[in-house]
This record gives C-alpha cells, sequence and structure tokens, in this order.
C-alpha cells in the first residue's frame, strides 16, 4: 500500500466511521485482535515446534539442538515484540496543597465528566497538556492515570480557556479514549518492533509472518486512524460543554496563535541571544514567557497566524483535526483571546508556582551550559546552533 492508497483508505473510513460509527469500530477491535490472535497462534506453534525439536535430541542429539537454538531464536523475537513497556511521563509532580485552586478545578470538572481518578498530576515546560494511562500489568492493565500540564500553555491562557483545554483532557479520559489509544499504540508499536527484527533477521520459516506483516500493519493503521481522529471531536465537545463553544473555540485559535509566536519568535530569539552572550548572562525563559507572549504578538501577527492555522489541512500523518474542522464543529468562530497582565490561568499553580518557574529556568540555564562546554571543547563555536528544547 503506498501512501495515496493509504490515504484514500483513511477517507473511505472516515465516511464510514461518521455514518455507522458502532459498526466502525466494532471493525477496528476485530482487526485489533486478529492481530493479537496471529500472534498468539505464530507463538503457540513455536513452543510446540520446541518441544518437538527436545524430542528430537533423544534420537538425533545434533539436528534437535539445531532446531531449538533456531526455532527459540524466532519465538524470542516473536516475545520481545509482543513485551511492550510504556515510560511513565516525567515532569514535576503535583499535590493539592501545591496547587489548592488547580485541583479544586480539576475535582470539578472529574466529577461533571464521571473520570477515572488521575493518580498524578504532572507540570511540564511543554507547551502542551495531556492525559496517558500507563498499564502497570502490561497487557493486563490496571492503569495508572497522569495529567500533564505544560506550564507555558497555562502561562499564555485565560481561566476559562484553560479550563476549556482541561475538560478537553479529562474528555479523553471519561470516554475512555486515553486507554483505548495507549492500547491501539502498544499494539502498532509491536508490529513495528517484530518487522523491524524480521528485517534485520528472517529466520527459516518467517515468511508466513512477513507477508502477514505486510498486509496486515497498513490496514490495522488506517483503520485505527479515524478513531483516534474521532476521539478529538468528542474531547472538544466535552469542552465546550463545561464552558461554551466560543470559549473553546477561543481556547483553540489562541493556542495555535501564541504557539506560532513560540516556535518562530520567542524560542529563536532566546537561543540566539544566549548563544550571543557572554557567559555570565543569566536567561529565565519562563519568568518572561508570559508577558512576552502576551505583548509581543501584534494585531497584524494575529491575522497572519490565524489565516496560516486555518489554511492548514488535516495530515493523515497527525490524528488531530485541523483548526478550520474543530472550529466547524464547534460551531465557533476563530478568536485570539490573552488573558490580562497578572490574569493568567498560571495562577492556578499557586503557591508552587515560584518554584515551577525558577526550576524550570534553571534547567534551561543547565542545558546552555552544557552546549557552551560543548562549543569550548569542539573550538568551533560557529559550527553548532543552540537550540534546546526545553528541559524537563
Amino acid at each position: 500500500m503506498d501512501n495515496r492508497d493509504f490515504e484514500l483508505l483513511v477517507e473511505r473510513l472516515e465516511r464510514a466511521a461518521r455514518a455507522r460509527p458502532g459498526m466502525y469500530k466494532a471493525q477496528v477491535l476485530g482487526l485489533a485482535v486478529l492481530g493479537y490472535g496471529f500472534l498468539a497462534v505464530v507463538v503457540a506453534i513455536l513452543l510446540a515446534l520446541i518441544v518437538a525439536a527436545v524430542l528430537v535430541i533423544r534420537h538425533v542429539p545434533a539436528l534437535g539442538v539445531k532446531l531449538v537454538i533456531v526455532i527459540g531464536g524466532f519465538l524470542l523475537v516473536v516475545l520481545r515484540a509482543l513485551w511492550v513497556r510504556l515510560e511513565p511521563p516525567r515532569g514535576r509532580a503535583m499535590a493539592a496543597g501545591d496547587a489548592p485552586d488547580l485541583f479544586r478545578l480539576l475535582d470539578r470538572l472529574s466529577r461533571e465528566l464521571n473520570t477515572p481518578p488521575i493518580h498524578t498530576v504532572l507540570v511540564t515546560p511543554d507547551f502542551n497538556a495531556g492525559v496517558c494511562q500507563i498499564p502497570r500489568l502490561g497487557l493486563f492493565g490496571w492503569h495508572r492515570n497522569y495529567l500533564l500540564l505544560g506550564l507555558p500553555l497555562l502561562q499564555v491562557l485565560t481561566r476559562e480557556q484553560f479550563t476549556a483545554v482541561l475538560a478537553h483532557e479529562l474528555g479523553h479520559l471519561s470516554h475512555g479514549h486515553a486507554r483505548s489509544s495507549n492500547w491501539i499504540y502498544r499494539l502498532r508499536l509491536t508490529w513495528l518492533r517484530l518487522g523491524a527484527a524480521l528485517s534485520r533477521h528472517a529466520p527459516a520459516g518467517s515468511q508466513l509472518i512477513t507477508w502477514f506483516y505486510r498486509w496486515y500493519v497498513p490496514y490495522f493503521f488506517a483503520f485505527s486512524f479515524p478513531l483516534a481522529r474521532a476521539n478529538e471531536f468528542e474531547a472538544d465537545a466535552a469542552a465546550a460543554r463545561l464552558t461554551s463553544p466560543q470559549v473553546a473555540s477561543q481556547a483553540l485559535t489562541t493556542v495555535s496563535v501564541v504557539g506560532a509566536f513560540l516556535t518562530q519568535r520567542y524560542w529563536p530569539g532566546i537561543a540566539k541571544a544566549a548563544a550571543e552572550a557572554p557567559a555570565t548572562t543569566t536567561f529565565a525563559p519562563f519568568s518572561n514567557l508570559g508577558a512576552a507572549a502576551l505583548t509581543g504578538i501584534s494585531e497584524a501577527d494575529r491575522k497572519d497566524w490565524v489565516s496560516a492555522a486555518l489554511k492548514q489541512v488535516a495530515s493523515v500523518s497527525n490524528t488531530h483535526p485541523s483548526l478550520q474542522e474543530r472550529l466547524h464543529a464547534l460551531g465557533g468562530t476563530p478568536e485570539v483571546a490573552v488573558p490580562a497582565p497578572g490574569q493568567a490561568a498560571d495562577l492556578l499553580l499557586r503557591p508552587a508556582l515560584p518554584r515551577l518557574v525558577a526550576a524550570f529556568d534553571k534547567q534551561w540555564q543547565e542545558q546552555l551550559a552544557i552546549w557552551r562546554a560543548r562549543q569550548q571543547q569542539q573550538k568551533k563555536p560557529q559550527q553548532e546552533v543552540f537550540a534546546p528544547a526545553p528541559a524537563r
């Protein structure tokens, strides 16, 4: 299946998902079960062959040992692919006493959306928010729920807008999207690992698995794609229900515009200044980020970035719908509204806010120091551009 065939299949499946969502979800589940079932049959056959090879050892030792080694190696390849462990996310863990207002808001939204409990709240240096569920028992579940909140996001949104963002993320958890997404992700990763292993070393008799892989993986990826995209629309609807369609639309548009500002101007400007400044110069990018974003975006910038965002078309490489599609589904209009100075949603992080900002600034300074040391060691200060990702 080439890229064009994949795109056409996704488009057809998206139409089918809208027309008959129940049947579509059943098809995705059936295809996922087929994949697991095929792998289970392969493991069972390999185990049976190993038992047979052990029996052969009694009569033809050399042949039996050789068979055990070959079949056992093949079985190990498959079992390693099946053992997919998701690493817990990283960030600054928060307790209710660290940010009482945030946890009161979280409790209220969780009750209204009837979500499972949030076990860990993490604040990160990313311009993003999300939920994830990490199974503590692998394939057997027992999930731990994480809520990730990017400090830069809270620094540039109003409390209402952030409430919409938080409701969107909890909407994923409420509908089980996080669990199903992680399950699909693990299955995708299982097949990708197996494909990589077979490409490096294809044992004798692996032709059947290779054939199934080439047929199954593109179809499963395509079939699961509309489900992930539909989850985003459902989560947007939850955000609109707990705030309003216009607040949810406002949050989406503001995040798009401020994201463009941070990517195209703020972080490149900070990186350039840091690369040119003396080593004794101190930078505090997270301390200044909120004010810079709220005052550094002109009306012309807003119009240009909104126009660019609305022209973007959803791609099959990204499960998120386009801004235009999300606003249309909400019935809202593109509007950028930044909070008044001192009124951003980061106030919800008090009294821990100063500590968090200082910690992320310190991590960024540490990255800068590492870069400077490497440049000094290489004696080629112009060969590398300083552009670190915000440290976690």
